[in-house]
């Protein structure tokens, strides 16, 4: 059996080979100059109840139920599977719309989720991923990117979508770095979760896109889908020991 992959599949896979021919800086943005940045901060609400969920204080007192554990990199698997081919519409989109560097964050994207599902099924000696059952928070996740990635909006508004798993699970890491020891068993989960890198180049490319694309950018809907997957991240968690799932805003909600 191939060792399991311990860090979070949904981050963005930044060595592939045409987000390399891109020019993506890693420093962390300014919250004077930066969208992406305030996007994040306006969600800062959900990354705290994230923190907070039985299934994140579980890793961090080494108490997590490993059938919890399990159950949740099924449905992770589950939802990268059928997530993977969203992200292939949402390449598709921007590829005809002549917007090759949103696409090549797409793709990226969605070979990561495949590699990811087909080594993680493999593991758990899963032959068809079509065949899981999706719980409700994975099935919301998927709907709610779906919809983000569709023609309802303009593909850079897909990218946004991305950008909350590769913030908030460093975020967590970094929270629970002084519990390590603690943590025993799970201490991987927060070494390989570690490193702001990823999310840093997705805030600084989606900054510098709306400065070069002026007249895109609509702040209600970039908080909306932000917050939605951000959402979807949190709902993820609390599925994983069956906590209540958090309500979801509408977008009228959202501007008001």
């Amino acid at each position: 059996m191939k060792k399991a992959t311990n860090i979070h599949p949904r981050k963005t896979n930044f060595e592939h080979p045409d987000l390399i021919e891109i020019s993506l800086n890693d420093k962390k943005p300014s919250f004077k100059n930066s969208i992406s940045w305030k996007l994040w901060l306006n969600c800062q609400d959900l990354a705290i109840d994230a923190l907070n969920t039985d299934f994140i204080q579980g890793i961090k007192k080494g108490k997590l139920n490993p059938n919890d554990y399990g159950q949740y990199t099924v449905q992770d698997c589950a939802y990268t599977y059928h997530g993977q081919k969203d992200y292939q519409n949402l390449e598709n989109r921007a590829a005809k719309m002549e917007l090759p560097e949103l696409a090549a964050f797409a793709k990226a994207r969605w070979i990561s989720y495949k590699k990811y599902y087909e080594e993680e099924t493999n593991n758990w000696h899963i032959k068809d991923p079509s065949a899981l059952k999706l719980n409700e928070a994975a099935s919301w996740y998927i709907n709610s990117e779906k919809k983000a990635f569709s023609d309802m909006y303009h593909p850079i508004y897909g990218i946004i979508a991305m950008i909350p798993c590769d913030q908030l699970w460093p975020w967590l890491a970094l929270e629970l770095e002084p519990s390590k020891k603690e943590s025993g068993v799970y201490s991987f989960w927060i070494e390989n979760n570690l490193g702001f890198g990823g999310a840093y180049r997705l805030d600084n490319f989606v900054d510098s896109w709306f400065k070069n694309n002026p007249g895109v950018y609509n702040e209600d809907i970039a908080n909306y889908i932000y917050r939605c997957s951000m959402i979807g991240e949190l709902n993820f968690f609390k599925s994983g020991c069956g906590q209540p799932l958090t309500p979801v805003p509408t977008l009228l909600e959202i501007q008001h």
